[in-house]
């Protein structure tokens, strides 16, 4: 009893000075973007499909961005991207649905405004300002849309609070009438108050795509008329995009002609802006919802933003991201509306943070470049360790079958193959500690460091079967969470990690990483029980600790790892406890599990500065009701059904059973013999099977947690299987 009472003691005092150092980490100094006052306006200049080598061959622009915070945005919107989508996302603060049509905005006049009475029952009195006939439309696609975004809500948001929007510019071409910008400025009934998206704003130039170019005097003095009515004011400088429809008709050296061209009548249409506005209360923010073609194809996605300060330079970043230098297109909204000191709940979006950076444009080039071969790299990577793992664990499968017709040689090097599988994504998570890398030297150095880690561990472990796994293991379950609980600055560099230009996720511990986590965990830790016979109240306190690093909003913010992470920790150790895990024991998981997550989400809610999108969801089910709930849910099943019929790891998932399935008929017996040998470690397997069926269904990438998962079950029990003294 009083051995009792000191383990409780001491595990108590654990906690506390776990949760103490958690909430230390949980503490961000943030400096906002300034709000404005009542009277503030914000231009916001839309020069679509460029990227940061084209604005730095822009002269203003050069010199505007050494007084300007930059960041790197994100472009996707609600299901396959289009620009449409991208425009409308920036003003409706969530990823948003739109087409070709619903992207059509046309000046006021008697004929116009009858037909919009006539569809929307909105009666304009004086006949003026730029509508969307099709808003009805619109609204319909984003209802039926992913995220369920509320088209307008940025421009409402701005006239219910008194606030007069504008839009000025198009994209037209000579048989298409391309004018998405009114989705970022239009209200909830697609009115937008001033402004000027017709045809007159062009004029015939024989020389430039389509014959025609932009009349950048017209536009200006457009934009002068509606400057001093309108608090939030769209130019479009549509040149760009033009020539991006224009491509196909062109050889290389006319289109680089003319790219350069344009980009020179732009910088010198915002010059001509910037001057004009000179010394008044004005926020200027340049935008590219949508990167050009020849950027895309290469994987440059992430598009530039300009904050023009006037004075200080630096680096822009969010909350949606939490990473510097990179925003979602989510966060505009948002942070226009904070300029005018408005708040949504019903957007996604971050208000932007700017953090001041003395090498910013620097700062920028460098993370753009690091992300393109994060971006470029990682399916290949991966999928060449997914088709090594299934190569190497079907020659130990074989080599167990056919054993004794087969040469006792080939022993040695299918055990190294076994752990270096185990190994590798340790190897992957160091790998950005070198830098930016080529292809051909990834795959090198992730060969020559796996190779001298298994062989270093191979001496260290005298070739112990045990120590082999509780070595290898422990690299990468002490690598991860000393990574997560440090800012998850290699796991956000990693081929295992995330993609930001995916933008499925941007912080914290990704599907992949989380699967390998919650494997390896459950398998270093049972092989320490049965190596050295760990008390399972060390192992408890483990598994508490790695769940709060999994879930906790500052660190891994995974919600669906935390859910897969106690189902699976729980299942364990009841079985290393000797208990039967009944029905009963399961409610009791599952009380556990929404005890867990409720405590987190108050963290994150009440607690934490910098909220993870835990936070975010609850605060969109208050605005909007329980309908976001069945919007995530359908999301994340769809996500999954999708994911499954085109990524690798479903092979690799599919094949683990496969195996798995064969091992308990041949050889005869195996598996049981295996089983009694390592008691504990058959629980930790079998805690990797619970982690592979929750993961699966709660994350809304489940095949990919599961398949992760599944690796340290089969690699270890073929390892085990081939090293048996009885084998």
């Amino acid at each position: 009893m009083h051995l009792k009472r000191k383990t409780f003691v001491v595990i108590t005092v654990f906690i506390i000075l776990y949760m103490n150092i958690i909430f230390s980490f949980a503490k961000v100094e943030s400096q906002f973007l300034e709000t404005g006052l009542p009277n503030q306006k914000v231009i916001m200049i839309v020069v679509n499909r460029v990227t940061y080598d084209d604005l730095q061959q822009m002269d203003f622009i050069q010199e505007m961005m050494e007084k300007s915070y930059v960041g790197l945005m994100n472009t996707r919107a609600s299901g396959s991207n289009n620009e449409y989508k991208s425009y409308a996302t920036l003003g409706m603060g969530t990823r948003g649905e739109a087409t070709y049509s619903t992207s059509f905005f046309q000046n006021a006049n008697d004929e116009v405004a009858a037909k919009y009475q006539r569809r929307t029952g909105v009666y304009l009195i004086d006949n003026g300002g730029v509508i969307n006939p099709f808003i009805n439309q619109l609204i319909r696609q984003n209802n039926q849309g992913e995220y369920g975004a509320i088209p307008g809500l940025l421009g409402g948001h701005l006239r219910d609070n008194g606030y007069k929007t504008a839009v000025v510019g198009n994209s037209d071409t000579n048989d298409a009438e391309l004018r998405s910008a009114g989705l970022i400025a239009m209200d909830r009934s697609g009115y937008i108050d001033y402004g000027n998206v017709g045809a007159l704003l062009n004029i015939e130039d024989d020389t430039r795509p389509f014959g025609i170019r932009t009349d950048f005097s017209k536009l200006l003095e457009d934009f002068k008329e509606v400057y001093g009515q309108a608090n939030f004011i769209v130019v479009e400088a549509g040149e760009i995009t033009r020539l991006e429809r224009y491509r196909d008709n062109l050889n290389e050296k006319m289109y680089v002609l003319h790219r350069q061209a344009m980009l020179n009548d732009v910088d010198a249409f915002i010059e001509d802006l910037m001057n004009w506005i000179e010394g008044d209360m004005a926020q200027v923010m340049i935008i590219a919802p949508y990167p050009s073609d020849d950027a895309a194809r290469r994987g440059d996605r992430l598009t530039p933003i300009i904050l023009y300060d006037g004075e200080n330079r630096g680096v822009l970043w969010s909350e949606t991201t939490r990473r510097l230098g990179i925003l979602g297109n989510v966060d505009i909204a948002s942070t226009i509306l904070s300029y005018f000191e408005l708040q949504s709940n019903e957007m996604a979006g971050k208000v932007l943070i700017n953090q001041q950076h003395e090498d910013s444009l620097d700062y920028i080039t460098d993370l753009n470049r690091q992300v393109v071969n994060t971006s470029q790299f990682r399916y290949r990577v991966l999928h060449t360790f997914a088709i090594y793992q299934m190569i190497v664990s079907v020659l130990a499968l074989l080599y167990i079958i056919f054993r004794e017709k087969l040469s006792s040689k080939l022993k040695a090097y299918i055990n190294f193959s076994l752990v270096s599988a185990i190994v590798a994504p340790f190897t992957l998570l160091v790998l950005p500690l070198l830098g930016v890398l080529s292809l051909t030297t990834t795959y090198l150095l992730l060969i020559i460091i796996t190779f001298a880690l298994v062989t270093t561990l191979q001496i260290i472990s005298k070739k112990n079967p045990l120590n082999m796994l509780i070595y290898s293991t422990g690299l990468i379950v002490f690598g991860l969470l000393l990574d997560i609980i440090l800012g998850q600055n290699l796991i956000k560099q990693s081929l295992f990690g995330y993609d930001p230009i995916i933008g499925a996720r941007y912080y914290g511990i990704g599907n992949e990483y989380m699967g390998i986590l919650i494997g390896s965990i459950l398998l270093f830790t049972t092989s320490m029980v049965e190596r050295y016979k760990v008390h399972s109240y060390n192992i408890m306190l483990f598994y508490l600790i790695s769940v709060g690093i999994i879930g906790f909003p500052t660190l891994g913010a995974n919600v669906g790892g935390t859910i897969t992470a106690v189902f699976a920790f729980f299942f364990t150790s009841f079985r290393l406890s000797n208990q039967r895990v009944t029905f009963k024991k399961f409610i009791y998981i599952g009380i556990t599990v929404i005890g867990v997550v409720s405590l987190l989400a108050i963290i994150d809610l009440f607690m934490i500065e910098s909220q993870s999108h835990l936070a975010g969801a609850i605060e969109q089910v208050i605005a909007r009701g329980p309908a976001v709930v069945i919007e995530i849910i359908s999301r994340k099943v769809l996500m999954n059904i999708r994911i499954m019929g085109v990524t690798f790891w479903s092979r690799v998932l599919l094949l683990s059973v496969i195996i798995l399935g064969i091992l308990f008929y041949k050889p005869v017996g195996m598996i049981k013999k295996t089983a009694m040998e390592y008691p504990n470690i058959s629980k930790g397997w079998s805690g990797i099977l619970m982690a592979c069926a929750i993961g699966f269904l709660v994350n809304d990438s489940g095949v990919v947690a599961a398949a992760t998962s599944v690796i340290f079950l089969t690699t270890s029990m073929l390892y085990l299987i081939m090293n048996f003294d009885h084998f």
